[in-house]
């Protein structure tokens, strides 16, 4: 169950130069958030952070630590995973256009994030435009992502959307959120999603994403053990996936 392991504290959070307050120096952020009432809490993996359609007036969401899918659900019980957040990323911010939450937030690891109560947000927005300057950055941020989805989804061939999605895990600020201890190597990452899970995110069924899968890895591009991914040959994987600049 969700445990509330402390109030959080803006100065020392280990995400604050991801967070919405980035900018702000430090007498700044403590002269703004005396009256911010934040916790942290802690989810295990596959609980829910908030549900699609909840009402969401009083609280928004950073990230500290994780990764959590954001997923939309149709009326006949179908899901779709939109976007994966890693640390330091905005969520659940619906309630300041006075909105529901427009999807569902569940953690897929272990994770911590600081609850923003809507009310105290509100005020510290009105004393700093670098903070409302950041919120509207990672609104436009969401908004780039959805559109880069659109393209993946739209405009490029199965192995394409597969392969990015499997560099991108080996990018260093993403690879920081997963698990890589596994044999003490740190190129291993653990797989966020299972291949089911992956082929909502990239609309591909199981069947072609374990195909490519088993493809790659009898030709050298990468290694899978226990729900672990290595690349072994990013530039391979690339010409062998991928169009010109499209991975």
């Amino acid at each position: 169950m969700p445990h509330i392991k402390s109030k959080g504290h803006c100065l020392s959070c280990p995400v604050r130069n991801r967070s919405i307050f980035s900018d702000l120096s430090e007498d700044s952020l403590e002269a703004s958030i005396k009256d911010f009432h934040t916790a942290v809490i802690s989810y295990d993996a596959g609980e829910s952070i908030f549900h699609q359609n909840d009402k969401s007036d009083e609280s928004s969401y950073t990230l500290r630590k994780g990764l959590i899918k954001i997923t939309k659900s149709l009326p006949d019980g179908r899901v779709q995973i939109v976007r994966v957040l890693v640390a330091g990323d905005l969520f659940g911010f619906d309630g300041l256009a006075g909105k529901e939450y427009n999807h569902t937030a569940t953690a897929l690891t272990a994770c911590e994030v600081c609850r923003l109560p809507l009310p105290d947000l509100s005020e510290v927005r009105k004393n700093n435009q670098e903070v409302d300057s950041s919120i509207m950055s990672r609104i436009i941020k969401n908004l780039r992502q959805t559109e880069d989805m659109l393209l993946e989804l739209g405009a490029k061939k199965a192995s394409e959307k597969l392969a990015s999605f499997l560099l991108t895990l080996g990018r260093s600020d993403i690879r920081s959120d997963l698990n890589t201890d596994m044999n003490n190597d740190i190129q291993w990452v653990k797989l966020p999603l299972s291949r089911s899970e992956i082929g909502s995110l990239l609309g591909l069924t199981i069947e072609t994403v374990s195909r490519f899968i088993s493809d790659w890895k009898r030709k050298g591009y990468i290694k899978e053990s226990k729900g672990y991914i290595q690349i072994i040959d990013a530039d391979g994987l690339k010409k062998a996936a991928c169009t010109e600049g499209s991975c």
